[in-house]
This record gives C-alpha cells, structure tokens and sequence, in this order.
C-alpha cells in the first residue's frame, strides 16, 4: 500500500526518519510531504505514533494527467464502493500548483468531488453528501505539474492536534512544531541519559508537554484516538485496537520509570494558568513543575543538574517592537549564562539578531515555518568559551568599521564623498536636514536623510531575485556604516522600507510611535515624525522651492493645495503673504497649524480648509483669486475620502485649468509632482505660458537623486 504524509516545511528530513522506524519503506521526499510504503498496521502507526506530521494518506491514485478531463477521468475510475458507502458523507481538499489547465486549488477540489459523485452516480443512480463541517471521511488531492495524487485522510484531522490543548485560542507554536524543535535539539537521547528540560518562557506549556510525551515515548493519538479510518470499509477494528492497547501499556510503563525534571516559568499569569489547564488535560501535572517568574528578575535556583533548555520567545509582529524585543533576548541570554551553565539550549526566533543578542555563539542552525513566519533554530553550548559581550544598538559600536565587507567599505567610502561634497553647501546655507545618500550604489537600495541630529533610512522595495538574507544583510550594512559615520547609535535610526505607493498608502502610519521632533531649515523651525509615517512631516527636495515662494510671497494671496503639513505655507506667511492651506487630512492640517505656531506666525488671517482638494477647486471656481499658488498633488490616489481616483497624468488639464482660473492674471503657479515619466499635455501648452524649472528648484543633495519632484512654473498668457 502506498500512502503519503504532510508536515511543516523543514520538517521533511525528520519525519522521514519517524516513518522509517515505524516500519515505512521506499520513502521519497517532496516539498511538504513524504510518499511511502507499508502495511495497514503501518499505517495505523503512522497515525497513532507520528509526533511530526500534519496528515496521513492512503494513496489510491498517482499519475500524470493531461487534461482537465483526464484528471476527471481518472478519479473517476477509482473504486470508491470499496472504501465507502454513499450514505456516507465526504468532502474534498485539494491543492493546485504550476499546472497551466488546473490553476486554482478550489477548481481542482471541484473536478474531483464532480468525479467522485458521479461514480456512485452511474452505478448506483444516488450520491453520497457533502459535508464540509463533519465528514465521514475526507479525500486529498495534489495536483502538481502534470502529476496527480489522490488521497484518503486516514486521521480525518490534523495530528498535531494531540487533544490537550483547549479548541479556542491560538498557540504560539503547533504541537508537531514544538516536537520537531525537540527533535532536532537532541531531546530524544538527552531525556534517555536523565537530563532536566526547562522552558522558561513556556507561554501554554506545548514545549513542556511534548517533552515528557518524548521522554515517555508515548504515541501523541492516545490523547484521542479517533480517527476518520474508523468509516472506511477496509477498516480492521481488531489490528486497531491491539495497535492502541500495545502503545498504552508502554506508555504507561515508561511514564512510571521516568525520573527527569520539567519545570517551565513565565512572567504571564494568564498564560501560566492556561499552561495548567494544558498540562492538566494531558495528565501531566505530576511531572511538570510551574513557575510565576520574569527572566530578568529570576526566581528558580541556579541549575547544577545537566539539562536542555528549549524555548520559542516572542517575535517583533509588528512594527515599533524591535527595541523591545531586543532587549527581551538580551536579557534571556543572561538568564541562560547565569542559571544553565554545562545545559544545552535551543531557541527559535525569526530574526537572526535577536539570536545574536543574546551573546551566545550558536553550533548549529536549523529552518523551519512557525505557520508563515520564516524562523531559525539556534543550538548552543552553554559554556564561558562560547560566550560573548552582545551588541548594544543604543550606543555608537566602536568597531562599526571593523571587518566590512567589500561592499559596505564601497559604501562607507561613498557616504564620506557626499559628505566632503555637501559640506561647504550646508554651511553657507544654514541646512541641516538633507539627503545624504539615495541608492548611489545599485545593491544598497535606500534613501539616508540627516535631520538635525537625527537619521531616517529607507529602504527601496529589494528586486524579488535577491535573496531575502543578502537584501537583509545589506540593509544591515547600511544602518552600521551611517551610525559609525555619523555616530549615531542604531537605535535611534528610524529605518523604513519604502515601497511601490498605491492610493494613499504613502499617508498610512507605520508606527504607534507619537515621536514629534523640531528641526530647523533656513532659519525655520518644522515638527517631523520620523517614526510613524511613510513620509516624515517635511519634503527636502523642496528645501529651494519653498525659499522662492518666500522671496516672492510679500503682500501676496497664496494657495497651498495638496499642502500635507503646510510648510511651504509656513515659507509663505513669513515672506509676508495671507495663506490659504487645503488638504484633506485633519491630521495634517493640524501639523500646519503647529507649524504655524513654532514659527511664531498668528494663524488669524490665514484659512486652513479641511477638504478633498478637487472638490474645493470645483467649489472655489469665480469665487477666489490668488496671486501665488503651490500645487503639489500625488501622483496618484484613492483614498477612501475622495469619490473617484486620481492620476496626476490622466488629470493634468482639468487640475491645472481649473487651478489657473483661480491665479490672478500677473500670478504665478509653481506645479509640481513626483512621476518620473510625466509629459506635460499639448492642451495646456497652448493655454498658457508653461516652463519647466525643476533645475532651478532641486538642492544640490537631490541633483542625483533617483526620485525627486519635477516642477513647471505656469502663467497666464499675457
């Protein structure tokens, strides 16, 4: 008999090895699951024993197909009257890949129930019914290429759900996770030779209950030992039941014999009391020793036995939490020199710095999906030679420049350039925020711009060709060559990935971070945000635009449309000219008033309009007059405010004719956008008098940049 097993990526070469001492022969791995052979006791094993896999199917199809029809052919040809009755109800999961015919996983599960009903069909003239909910017996079917597998599930469930876990609530890790992590930390022969096992940030207890369960070697399906091949016809209920008793008697032998030492500890009460209630369903709470303790403030006695430490602490899920959970590793990394000392440990974590941070060097690594997280297992020795003195990103590395690779020295080199390029400029011209660097170099992709005393790094989308860990390690490279030049410790550097712009996403938060700094530009004051936007409050690229509208903004009306935080409102009114500042974000328009004030400007006889900028042009038309107007709009947007879509090529004449309806007829309009490819249309050429001067209004730190503002000074005809 043929079958197959699914289990978590990584997990592959282990499971493997559990199906071979089970008995399993002729073994091939694929991606996610492992095709094998054996008898039904094997089988039966395979679902009672197996710590690592998700499923177990019995294979009754495994060919190639060349059509949607011969796939339905084929499934259809299967005896199904020996394995089910129509009374009997099914449902059919299925699974879709790099198959040109069959492209969807839920067309491919169609085809097959379609087959499978209409088998009993034609014999029988009835159908079996579908239940999705709580079937009889579920079918499998992998469609890849050209290569077709159908499958029963043997389980009718997935096997890490052991049954000792409550239903509702997510764990931080499945069970066959939990055991594969166990497995590959040497667990199976540590717990033969009487090690203790210490999980001391057990969170629900799944580490600690999948220890004693390995250290008993007691088949995980005795939690619950019922399985959907209890529907099938072929079923041997005697094999079965001697199968469960075998493994119970041993069980029970071994749980008696067992002489090694569980304790788990968490700073989380909640999750300590779940962890009870975890232990206690499996039966456990005579071998597992709780503990209420935070790592940095430890309860538990030093450890002289030899042990094995093994822990999944948190991630940084989301954004702004990176500091935090930094310091969490660090401090982890002391409790484990301090307590463990002679232990094995293993930790698993998503980000190799954290890894790092706890200042133990690591012998081996293994990967694995914590469900879509991309996660590493790290193995350490716990001994003084393997120790070392952690990184701390809140002061300056003195040895930042030490052993760079030839990249990040290319790199270094080229920031010192534009350093020695932009010093005189920046002096003479009283600016201290610019832009210090903007993808000079191909493979380090971002943007570094000075605020003051401050940094903000963002980096372009990586090519989807580059490796996630070369894009990771170059970003790395970019954040420690600009603290050594700059002497600015990493964690005060604001760092951002900046993407592709859709719609309003540029305007979306990207911290919880209220951090609202003052910086000064030309002899004015700006709040920025380095942290919670995509965009920090204050656009460099218009340092020179802004000084123009200034020098020319003496007893002038001047409009601000698409203003955002209002500063070149703010160059306006200190050039002496009564604004008008419309945007449609009350956020940022509060942030122009505030502006405002740090500059010392009353806001009385100046308007700040909260509204959709082309609806207030359509309702300004033969209303106002300005002498001097700003338009800046986005290149394209869809906010959920504005009742159509804009795209500042497609829009270009209907924005500007009706903005040049408002300018006086000796006024001026600076316009202004940020698409690279944009062409100014015939139409407006003819209108009126249109000159580009994006020369004339780009910083010196921008001459070179990637994206920068284009800018076209437009008038009336005279």
């Amino acid at each position: 008999m043929q079958f197959y097993a699914s289990c978590p990526k990584g997990v592959e070469a282990l499971l493997i090895e559990e199906l071979t001492s089970l008995g399993a022969t002729n073994l091939k791995e694929h991606p996610s699951h492992i095709v094998f052979e054996g008898d039904l006791e094997l089988a039966y094993k395979a679902c009672l024993y197996s710590r690592l896999a998700n499923r177990i199917y019995l294979c009754l199809l495994d060919e190639e197909i060349n059509s949607v029809e011969d796939m339905y052919q084929k499934v259809n040809s299967i005896e199904w009257s020996w394995h089910f009755d129509m009374q009997q109800t099914f449902v059919v999961d299925a699974i879709a890949r790099k198959n040109s015919d069959i492209r969807h996983s839920g067309f491919a599960a169609q085809k097959v129930k379609d087959a499978l009903v209409d088998y009993y069909k034609d014999r029988y003239e009835q159908r079996p019914s579908v239940d999705k909910d709580n079937p009889d017996y579920r079918i499998h079917a992998i469609v890849n290429g050209r290569q077709l597998k159908v499958g029963i599930d043997l389980a009718g469930r997935s096997l890490h759900q052991r049954g000792y876990r409550p239903t509702s609530g997510r764990a931080p890790i499945k069970e066959n996770l939990a055991a594969a992590l166990l497995i590959r930390a040497g667990w199976p022969e540590l717990s033969k030779q009487g090690y203790s096992f210490h999980d001391p940030m057990c969170g629900t207890g799944t580490l600690l209950v999948e220890a004693v369960m390995i250290a008993c070697d007691m088949a995980p399906g005795l939690f619950n030992p019922s399985f959907s091949f209890e529907n099938w016809k072929q079923h041997d209920a005697e094999l079965w039941q001697t199968t469960v008793a075998t493994a119970r008697r041993q069980f029970n032998k071994n749980k008696l014999a067992i002489n090694n030492r569980f304790i788990g500890s968490d700073s989380h009460r909640k999750s300590l009391e779940l962890a009870k209630e975890v232990i206690r369903n499996a039966d456990f709470g005579d071998l597992i020793e709780l503990k209420e303790q935070d790592i940095r403030r430890p309860k538990l006695e030093v450890f002289n036995e030899p042990g094995l430490l093994v822990s999944n602490p948190p991630y940084a899920e989301r954004l702004g939490e990176e500091d935090e959970v930094m310091q969490l590793y660090r401090d982890f990394g002391e409790y484990i020199k301090s307590h463990c000392i002679g232990w094995q440990a293993a930790i698993i974590t998503n980000e190799p710095v954290f890894a790092k941070a706890m200042g133990m060097r690591s012998h081996k690594q293994y990967k694995f999906k914590n469900g879509a997280i991309d996660c590493q297992l790290y193995l350490f020795d716990v001994k003084d030679e393997n120790f070392y003195k952690p990184f701390d990103p809140t002061v300056v590395n003195p040895d930042w420049d030490k052993n760079l690779s030839d990249g990040a020295v290319m790199l270094k080199n080229r920031i010192i350039k534009n350093q020695q390029r932009l010093k005189s400029y920046l002096k003479q011209n009283d600016v201290t925020c610019y832009r210090l660097y903007d993808a000079d170099l191909p493979e380090y992709s971002a943007v570094i711009d000075v605020y003051d005393d401050m940094v903000h790094i963002q980096e372009y989308a990586p090519p989807k060709d580059i490796p996630a860990k070369v894009a990771q390690r170059r970003l790395n490279e970019i954040v420690r060559v600009t603290s050594g030049l700059l002497q600015i410790p990493e964690a005060e550097i604001a760092l951002k990935q900046r993407q592709r712009q859709k719609g309003d996403w540029q305007y979306q938060k990207q911290s919880e971070e209220e951090q609202f700094q003052v910086v000064n530009e030309q002899g004015l004051q700006f709040y920025v945000n380095l942290n919670r936007y995509l965009d920090t409050g204050l656009f460099l690229d218009h340092r020179k635009t802004r000084k123009m509208i200034m020098a020319e903004a003496k007893e002038k009306r001047f409009l601000n449309l698409f203003a955002y935080t209002g500063s070149v409102s703010v160059y306006a009114a200190k050039g002496g000219a009564k604004t008008t500042t419309v945007d449609m974000s009350k956020t940022y328009l509060n942030w122009a008033i505030k502006n405002f004030g740090l500059n010392n400007i009353p806001i009385y006889g100046h308007e700040f309009i909260q509204s959709d900028c082309l609806q207030w042009l359509d309702e300004a038309q033969g209303q106002r007059t300005y002498d001097l107007i700003f338009l800046d709009p986005p290149t394209f947007s869809n906010s959920k405010r504005m009742d159509t879509t804009f795209d500042v090529q497609r829009d270009q004449v209907d924005l500007i004719e009706k903005t040049m309806n408002l300018l006086d007829s000796k006024g001026k309009l600076y316009f202004s956008n940020n698409f690279k490819k944009f062409e100014m249309e015939k139409e407006l050429l003819e209108m009126f008098e249109v000159q580009e001067i994006t020369a004339r209004t780009l910083p010196i730190d921008f001459q070179k940049s990637r994206n920068h503002h284009r800018c076209w000074l437009i008038q009336h005809k005279s």
